[in-house]
Order: structure tokens, then C-alpha cells, then sequence
């Protein structure tokens, strides 16, 4: 009996040992096609260090879990990298952050990438990647963190990405420069856990929800600027209670600056310039926002007095009024 329990025990152990080596087989196999798919290596960093001779635990920018071994971070910004990625990447089934901003990557990114269902951080900015954003980052279920800013993607921001219900820890999106276009999915104004929203520099159009600030508790950096969006400014931006940064200019926004923006009792930087739509003047109540280091409303077609309360800001370093025909104080 005792020698049956053994031989069990011994046959578990072979098992685990044989599957740990083939996951540590397939995360290794992974990064050697994503270092095939790599054209351009300027500093030689991947083609000497990431040697098959050695653990990928050593290898540059990989890190792997104490526990399991396996990869759990591919860190290579900078790095002077060009090709596209390989989609085998996609079977680091235990990759939690990637970035490979700011090297050359071009392409579009593979659907096999949503196989990454445990990745809470991906950071693509500063390339080249062409397309439409794809639908399947909204089934990422731990994604917190995603960056495609400064790259070629086009068309839309797909709905869907918000839609899906498995994406409600996002809490960073940065899409800003790129060649997105037709109007903001008003589904994103409905995911609470967003803390920063960075979509300008686009050519996105149409206007924002009335509704927009009713379930975003938490977001602190919203920045719009330099589309081609119209409309009134929603009253009901006074709910965005934590907002740090409210960026708008450059777009074609028509109505009266919102009163309610004086309720913005966390605001450090208001950028509302270079929308010719405007009417009417500065709200007095722009002079209660006490934090207030940066106001920008140059360019808007206001008038009126500028009212004094706006040089009782005490954290006040940089004011835009110029451009508009606004006349004395009072």
C-alpha cells in the first residue's frame, strides 16, 4: 500500500515538473517570435542579451512571478525597437504589465493579444500602429491601464470597447494623437472607475452627453482639447467633483461658459480657449475654483467685464484672456 502511495506521489510530481516545463517552454517560445518579429534592434540589446542559452527571467525588460516562474512583465520602452509584434505574445497567458512605448512598431495588433486575460497594464503609446482600435481590448477583464497615444490608429473609438461589462477596472485611457474619428461613445461617460480620459488630438465631432458627469465619481484628468466638438459645455460638469484638469480648447464648443463650472472645487488647470462659439463672458463663479493655477480662455469670442473675483485666486500663475472683447473689471 505504502509503495502504491509512493509511486502516486511520484507520478503527481512528474506531472506538475513536465507541465511547469512545457508553460515555461511556451512563455520562452513567445518572446523568441516576438524577437523574430523585431526588424531593427539599434542598440543590439534583444539579439545578444535574450540568449536561449539563459533563463528569460534574465533577460532585459522581463520580469517572472516568485511563485510560478512565468513571465508577468515585458518592460522595453526606448529601447530604439522597429518591426510588429508577433502575435504569439499573446500565449504569455501570465503577463500582467506590458509597454513598449515610444520604439517603432508598426502594424495592427493581433486579435491573439486577447488572450492576455490577466493584463492590468498596456502601454503601446508612441509608435506606429495603423488600424482601428480593437474591440477586443474590452474583454480584457483586469485591464486598469491602457495607452495608445501617439500612433496611427483610425476610424472610430468602437463602442463596444465600453459595452462589454468584463471592462470595469479601467481606470486610465489615453488616446490622445492619433487619427480617431466621429464622435465619443457616450458609453465611456458611464465607466465609474476611469480616473483620466485623454482623447484629444483627433478629429473626433459631435457634442458631449448632458448627462456625462453623472457616473464618473472618479475621474480627475479630462482632456478633449484640439477635435472638432461642438455643442454647449453639459451644466452637470460640477459633478466630476474630483476633476484636476478640464481641457477643451481648440474645438468648436458655442454657448455660455457653464456657471457650474465654479463648483469644480479640485480644479488646478482649465483650458477652455480658441472655441469661436462662445457667448457671453467669464462666470464670476470661475473666481471660487481657490486651486486654480492655470485659467485659459483666450480666443473664445467673450464679452463682458472680466470680473474681479478672478484675481482673488491666490494659486492663480497663468491667465489666457486675450483675443476676446472683454472690457474693464468690475
Amino acid at each position: 500500500m505504502e509503495s502504491l502511495t509512493f509511486s502516486i506521489v511520484l507520478l503527481i510530481l512528474l506531472l506538475n515538473s513536465f507541465a511547469f516545463s512545457l508553460n515555461f517552454d511556451t512563455d520562452k517560445n513567445a518572446l523568441i517570435s516576438f524577437k523574430n518579429s523585431i526588424t531593427s534592434d539599434t542598440n543590439a540589446i534583444l539579439s545578444i542579451n535574450w540568449s536561449q542559452n539563459t533563463s528569460v527571467c534574465n533577460w532585459i525588460g522581463v520580469s517572472c512571478g516568485l511563485k510560478h516562474g512565468r513571465v508577468t512583465a515585458l518592460n522595453l520602452p526606448r529601447y530604439d525597437l522597429a518591426g510588429t509584434v508577433a502575435p504569439h505574445l499573446g500565449n504569455l497567458s501570465f503577463l500582467r504589465y506590458l509597454d513598449i512605448s515610444s520604439n517603432s512598431f508598426v502594424g495592427m495588433l493581433s486579435f491573439e493579444l486577447s488572450k492576455l486575460r490577466r493584463l492590468k497594464v498596456m502601454n503601446l503609446g508612441a509608435n506606429s500602429f495603423t488600424g482601428e482600435i480593437p474591440t477586443w481590448l474590452g474583454s480584457l477583464p483586469q485591464l486598469e491601464e491602457l495607452y495608445l497615444y501617439n500612433n496611427s490608429f483610425l476610424g472610430k473609438i468602437p463602442s463596444s470597447l465600453f459595452n462589454n461589462s468584463k471592462l470595469q477596472m479601467l481606470q486610465i485611457l489615453h488616446l490622445y494623437s492619433n487619427k480617431l474619428s466621429g464622435s465619443i461613445p457616450h458609453v465611456i461617460f458611464n465607466v465609474s472607475s476611469l480616473r483620466e480620459i485623454r482623447i484629444g488630438i483627433n478629429s473626433l465631432s459631435g457634442r458631449l452627453p448632458i448627462d456625462m458627469c453623472n457616473n464618473m465619481p472618479n475621474i480627475k484628468f479630462l482632456a478633449l482639447s484640439w477635435n472638432q466638438l461642438e455643442g454647449q459645455i453639459p451644466s452637470n460638469i460640477w459633478k466630476c467633483t474630483h476633476l484636476d484638469v478640464l481641457s477643451l480648447s481648440f474645438n468648436n464648443f458655442s454657448g455660455s461658459i457653464p456657471r457650474e463650472t465654479g463648483r469644480l472645487s479640485m480644479l488646478t488647470k482649465l483650458h477652455l480657449g480658441y472655441n469661436s462659439g462662445f457667448q457671453g463672458g467669464v462666470p464670476p463663479e470661475i473666481g471660487n475654483l481657490s486651486r486654480l493655477e492655470i485659467l485659459g480662455i483666450g480666443n473664445a469670442s467673450l464679452t463682458g467685464i472680466i470680473p474681479s473675483s478672478i484675481f482673488n485666486m491666490s494659486y492663480l500663475e497663468k491667465l489666457y484672456l486675450g483675443d476676446n472683447k472683454l472690457t474693464d473689471l468690475k
